[in-house]
């Protein structure tokens, strides 16, 4: 019996694979649709490949083809890589698409150095055939050129200038006595989970139309506002006198790390004119360090957006600590946190002097009803350490957490929403009928007369309290 039906099976087989090739048309009429006429990249840094982009192609006629070649322009020296059916090759060849049907073509690319400190347009194409029919789909990126710097430890007093980008992977150090300067208009691309790490000192001298930058190394724009990217700035235990002025940080775990000083009466971070945001843990967090902050938004993160911990001496003028963080998970710290003591490894409190807090023309504000927490208790008893902090001339949101009538730490404080444009879209400039308006003290005001777009403090009725000022026009 056997020996009957394995011979008809063999050829049931072979009729039913003629029927399959007879299904393909050669119909030269047949074209194929594509989901784009070209695929686009944003700018990729050379020697790093880049985000995966797709091309769907369409085979919108009832009949089935087989498409005869699919082909990089540039075949194997093409900077581009296609994926065609789960096969990662610069062709494939013969590839059958039912009627009414269609398939992936997935590309990526890589871009060599190209000796100019300027972006450069890199293209190639996928040309199809299908039944004589040359169809051809565009690929383009802007390849950049980067310092590239992997594990850098910098040993020697280095200036980082705007030629073009630096691209760190994995962490970069500053050592202990040496100092980084970066120049206005210089970009950082951190990789991911990649971090500055500073124990000599930090200089930026940005500009108000040419910041320093410190971003992730994802410029795609699903990226654009994806916090967690890249660790952070951090300013070690021993790092003293860095000083940030003009930068942008953005997009990664923490903002801004300031650890103990290892100098007495030195600051540890002197921070002026800069926006630090969008943060998956703090934009700001402060241990026991020695930090000035000026003109500065601090905004949006998944924990307190600044926290100011285990002691210290801090003052902020003209700042905006906002936080309507809301893009991955729900938020519950607040805003402003203060807490004057740590636990040690053995469980005990360990006392730590916040000797100032001082908080002058500030906008503490976001989505909680409590956006500032002072702690200094544990389990219920007081802790034997100065927590002295002041609210000057301030907005805050404050439900119940704190008494503003005590005029030991509010002075001229008030709780009204201080109206910013889009705050749920990182927008924190003053709408035309916030409480923020004219109402700061000008001896605050003189100390930093432009906000944070440049626009003078000192040519209406008074200055706005935070880091925007808003004019009004006829």
């Amino acid at each position: 019996m056997r020996k009957i039906i394995f011979p008809i099976l063999i050829i049931i087989i072979a009729w039913l694979t003629s029927c399959y090739k007879e299904t393909i048309s050669s119909d030269p009429s047949i074209k194929l649709g594509f989901s784009s006429d070209t695929v686009m990249f944003d700018t990729v840094f050379t020697n790093v490949g880049s985000a995966t982009r797709f091309l769907k192609i369409y085979n919108k006629s009832s009949k089935n083809v087989e498409i005869e070649s699919i082909e990089l322009a540039g075949g194997q020296t093409s900077p581009y890589r296609i994926n065609i059916d789960g096969e990662p090759n610069p062709s494939a060849k013969n590839v059958f698409l039912k009627g009414n049907d269609s398939l992936f073509v997935f590309v990526e690319v890589t871009v060599n150095p190209t000796n100019s400190n300027s972006p450069l347009l890199i293209t190639d194409s996928i040309i199809f055939n299908t039944n004589g029919n040359f169809q051809n789909v565009k690929l383009a990126a802007w390849g950049q050129d980067v310092h590239l710097l992997n594990n850098k430890i910098i040993t020697t007093d280095t200036i980082f200038t705007a030629d073009k980008p630096y691209l760190i992977i994995n962490d970069m150090f500053v050592a202990p006595n040496i100092n980084l300067t970066i120049n206005a208009g210089a970009a950082l691309h951190f990789h991911n989970q990649a971090m500055l790490k500073v124990l000599g000192t930090l200089t930026v001298n940005g500009e108000p139309d040419n910041p320093v930058t410190f971003s992730g190394d994802r410029l795609e724009e699903f990226y654009k506002d994806k916090a967690g990217q890249w660790g952070g700035i951090w300013l070690a235990a021993g790092s003293y006198n860095s000083f940030i002025n003009w930068a942008e940080i953005k997009n990664a775990i923490y903002g801004v790390i300031a650890d103990t000083i290892g100098k007495a009466n030195t600051k540890t971070l002197t921070l002026h004119n800069s926006r630090i945001q969008n943060m998956s843990a703090n934009a700001l967090l402060a241990r026991g360090a020695i930090v000035e902050a000026g003109n500065c938004l601090f905004a949006n993160t998944a924990d307190q957006t600044v926290s100011l911990i285990w002691g210290g001496d801090y003052n902020f003028y003209h700042c905006t600590i906002a936080n309507y963080w809301g893009q991955y998970i729900s938020r519950k710290s607040p805003a402003l946190l203060l807490w004057n003591y740590y636990i040690d490894h053995n469980n005990n409190v360990q006392p730590r002097d916040i000797v100032n807090a001082y908080f002058g023309n500030c906008i503490i504000y976001g989505s909680r009803n409590d956006e500032v927490s002072i702690i200094d208790e544990y389990d219920g008893q007081p802790v034997n350490a100065q927590l002295n902090y002041t609210f000057e001339n301030c907005i805050v949101r404050i439900e119940q957490a704190l008494d503003l009538t005590d005029e030991t730490h509010f002075k001229n404080t008030i709780t009204e929403n201080p109206k910013f444009k889009l705050p749920f879209e990182g927008n924190f400039e003053l709408d035309t009928l916030s409480a923020a308006k004219d109402i700061g003290l000008k001896s605050i005001s003189t100390l930093f007369p432009f906000d944070l777009n440049n626009v003078s403090r000192t040519s209406d009725n008074g200055p706005d309290l935070g880091s925007f000022e808003r004019i009004e026009t006829d």
